[in-house]
């Protein structure tokens, strides 16, 4: 099994409570990685079912096939924004992690997901709202100015960038008429300020902003050892909201 940090996989459990895993049949992963998340849900499964990932990344699907030798598993490389490349009504279940703010065309992946979707097959989508980022500091604007610089750090093999995924799903899946459903929220928490914690591993990204000239040197260094003080007294707090779009497809608008 591939390792994962124990506060983000407490999250994960949560989104895998909201999945109906009594007989998907089959399960789709979009944006599925190197298949981390199919794997841990594979375990959940009593049934038969079949898990497929898809990802634009042929690096990550090979270690995905290379991890998932179960022939339960399917990994395929390919440009979502292009399309599924699936047929019709194929899956039980379809989920994404993290992946739909990086689609220029989100309302086109709606309309695919509920194509490929069984009649009745359930949606999970889950996002990190990246501005939903709190972090204790002794120097607000400053706390602000960084978090809203990650938000808004598009990275290259992202297509488009939106800190505000995570709330905006429920208005991505409701104004498309096909699912009926609701959203879900956690928040992953940490007064540590170490590894192996999430807290910690996006305080060490957010010195990549420096690099691109979108905070100071400076700026990220009181930042960082402000925050190692307040661990040094036990005052460091860190927090994200997760939130996960979970439906069903349904006759509506866009049918």
């Amino acid at each position: 099994m591939d390792e994962i940090r124990p506060d983000v996989l407490a999250a994960r459990n949560y989104i895998y409570s909201l999945l109906d895993l009594e007989s998907p049949g089959a399960m789709l992963d979009v944006g599925c990685g190197k298949g981390g998340d199919l794997r841990r849900i594979a375990e959940r499964v009593g049934g038969e079912c079949r898990f497929v990932g898809v990802d634009s990344s042929e690096k990550a699907i090979e270690q995905a096939r290379a991890e998932s030798p179960d022939s339960r598993f399917e990994f395929l490389a390919a440009d979502v924004s292009e399309g599924l490349p699936f047929e019709s009504e194929r899956f039980g279940l379809a989920y994404s992690n993290n992946f739909l703010e990086c689609l220029t065309d989100k309302d086109a992946l709606v309309r695919e997901v509920h194509r490929v979707l069984r009649p009745g097959g359930q949606v999970a989508f889950a996002h990190c709202d990246w501005d939903s980022q709190l972090i204790d500091g002794s120097d607000k604007e400053l706390v602000r100015k960084i978090v809203h610089a990650y938000g808004d750090w598009k990275q290259a093999w992202m297509a488009d960038c939106d800190s505000w995924m995570g709330r905006r799903l429920w208005r991505v899946f409701n104004r498309s008429g096909l699912f009926s459903g609701a959203v879900h929220t956690y928040v992953l928490t940490n007064t540590e300020f170490a590894e192996p914690h999430f807290g910690h591993a996006r305080v060490k990204d957010f010195a990549g902003l420096v690099k691109r000239g979108m905070i100071s040197k400076e700026e990220y260094d009181r930042f960082y050892q402000d925050l190692v003080d307040l661990a040094e007294k036990g005052e460091y707090f860190y927090s994200i909201t997760v939130f996960v779009y979970v439906g069903r497809k349904g006759a509506g608008h866009g049918d």
